[in-house]
């Protein structure tokens, strides 16, 4: 059955009218970005998003998650975290274009990269401090990682960013079922994989957080049991403006269950809880403004 006409027009603007004109006002912005210091251009787009976000449609529902995060904080609490976590992804915007930059000045500490020097690996963080350095945590062991990368809909941004991941030294796969092949095999090859776990996944399993149960990727999980591979939870924190540390936490624990869909709920309802723990002791430094418990 052909696309609806009104469709095939939208799809015909996105791409020559209206993807066009946003990266003609994105790619010069990250240009000066580019040429500017790091930690001007962190602490500048720290305090633009900080002075305009809070008055976006995104504002609501970063409100709305603290809530259900926090029920215990008053109004007043919750707004100051609200600005500070805008803050926070201002400067990860500012920290964008200098990401090698940043861990070559050694401002990044690492911690347990022994950890995955040898043999496979399952790494498991989460949208916290700034999440563009979990892709080099891999590279920074010697070792080459694969992750799975979720296409920009804007066509020419997307070009970009894939131009960008090559300079990392990793494998990056496109959502989907090329993408699980992928990962499998790396695991296979007794090679490293990296995820982010902490987003709404409507295929994912029922798992608690922050005392409600939403749905989680269970991907780290399943490829755990399927090929026995021990899970790293690999946390981001930042200190003083521009400094970091990422720490590679020891293995996992995978309990005892009597089943595999038992074993698959209780390391993902793990996975969860540890990074609710993470987000509980710098809240300030999570990405409340996606939909982690749904509309």
């Amino acid at each position: 059955m052909p696309d609806p006409i009104s469709f095939r027009i939208k799809k015909k603007f996105d791409r020559y009218i209206h993807d066009p004109i946003l990266a003609f006002l994105v790619v010069p912005f990250l240009i000066i970005l580019k040429v500017m210091p790091y930690t001007f251009s962190s602490y500048l787009c720290g305090y633009f998003f900080k002075a305009i976000a809070p008055f976006t449609k995104y504002q609501k529902r970063v409100m709305g998650n603290l809530k259900i995060a926090f029920p215990e904080k008053n109004n007043s609490e919750l707004l100051k975290i609200s600005k500070k976590q805008w803050f926070n992804f201002g400067q990860i915007v500012g920290e964008y274009p200098h990401t090698n930059k940043i861990i070559d000045s050694k401002k990044v500490e690492t911690i347990g990269l022994d950890k995955i020097k040898k043999g496979p690996a399952i790494l498991v963080g989460a949208h916290l401090g700034n999440w563009e350095f979990t892709l080099r945590i891999a590279q920074l062991a010697g070792r080459r990682a694969g992750y799975v990368f979720r296409p920009i809909n804007n066509w020419i941004l997307n070009k970009i960013l894939i131009q960008k991941n090559k300079s990392i030294n990793a494998d990056f796969f496109k959502k989907g079922r090329l993408a699980a092949i992928g990962m499998s095999n790396k695991l296979k090859n007794n090679e490293i994989i990296g995820l982010l776990s902490d987003q709404h996944l409507r295929e994912g399993i029922m798992v608690p957080f922050f005392g409600k149960k939403i749905p989680t990727p269970k991907t780290a999980a399943l490829m755990c049991l399927k090929w026995h591979v021990p899970i790293y939870m690999v946390r981001v924190e930042r200190f003083d403006g521009t400094s970091f540390r990422m720490t590679i936490e020891d293995k996992l624990k995978i309990p005892k269950s009597k089943t595999d869909d038992k074993k698959i709920y209780e390391i993902t309802k793990l996975i969860s809880k540890r990074i609710e723990e993470w987000i509980v002791d710098h809240p300030e430094q999570w990405l409340w403004a996606h939909r982690r418990w749904g509309k």
